[in-house]
């Protein structure tokens, strides 16, 4: 009997069959792993669009047609960014999911967060400047005033009304001051403000005890970029000012008008005053 077996399994029908049978296995195992790869494709496999950008107002129209959906999850203040605006996602944009799923979002605040009004008063004006930017606040108009206390800060203000210390305001706040100039009449030379951005050159002013009067950008305004390319009064040799006076600043974006101004001597600068009128 066995004699018999061993001699079917050599027989030219027997590996005819099993060879078969083996083709036949592989066919079904490449059958069912491309229908499973072809049901995965066409069951929904997408690409993330890019929501970046994407006003929080204009979220449901935007993934109308994109076969997602979105959840907020985090809101970030951010001064320089468009509010209410999408500034981060997950998954990333481009990335292959299933269609449906949900793509999680950063958006910039509406509103800004509330934070403590920092107490500025009886710090020196280098102190308070450094505070002001520390809290994330902005530095506004400072006013001069007649005190023994030269370069103290008396008291500070929101759009005009005190503000104390402690009280709830929101980030990015603009605060104004008044400092103490002392009770003289002192002159000081004025400083050269030529090259720098409105903010330094504020800054540069309030180390000097002075204030920043008009201020005139070129067009198109770009107050980040623009730098001083004129001043009055001009900063010459002989060029002073009372302590706690004015300085009216020209700024421009414009490269050029930036170069051009670097050649001419503060010394020969003449400033239009008319053009503070336009």
């Amino acid at each position: 009997m066995l004699t018999g077996i061993f001699q079917f399994i050599r027989s030219k029908t027997f590996l005819k069959h099993l060879f078969l049978y083996f083709i036949s296995i592989g066919l079904l195992i490449w059958i069912i792993f491309t229908a499973l790869g072809a049901y995965t494709i066409h069951d929904g496999i997408i690409k993330v669009p890019n929501f970046k950008g994407v006003k929080l107002n204009e979220l449901d129209n935007f993934i109308a047609d994109k076969k997602v959906r979105y959840l907020l999850i985090d809101s970030v203040y951010d001064a320089k960014a468009a509010k209410g605006t999408v500034i981060k996602q997950e998954p990333e944009p481009d990335s292959e999911v299933k269609e449906g799923r949900i793509v999680y979002l950063y958006i910039t605040s509406v509103l800004p967060p509330f934070i403590q009004m920092p107490k500025l008063i009886d710090r020196s004006m280098r102190q308070a400047t450094t505070m002001i930017s520390t809290y994330g606040l902005k530095l506004g108009k400072i006013q001069y005033v007649s005190d023994e206390c030269a370069n103290c800060v008396l008291d500070q203000l929101i759009k005009g009304e005190k503000i104390l210390p402690g009280t709830k305001i929101p980030k990015g706040s603009v605060i104004n001051l008044i400092v103490g100039k002392g009770l003289g009449d002192d002159v000081i030379k004025i400083p050269c403000l030529f090259g720098l951005t409105r903010k330094v050159a504020l800054e540069h002013l309030a180390e000097a005890l002075l204030s920043i009067g008009t201020v005139k950008f070129d067009e198109p305004k770009d107050s980040l970029s623009a730098k001083v390319y004129r001043q009055s009064p001009s900063c010459n040799k002989q060029a002073s000012i009372i302590l706690g006076g004015t300085v009216d600043l020209f700024l421009s974006s414009d490269i050029n008008k930036l170069k051009k101004m670097a050649d001419t001597s503060y010394n020969n600068q003449q400033i239009n005053e008319e053009d503070f009128d336009n």
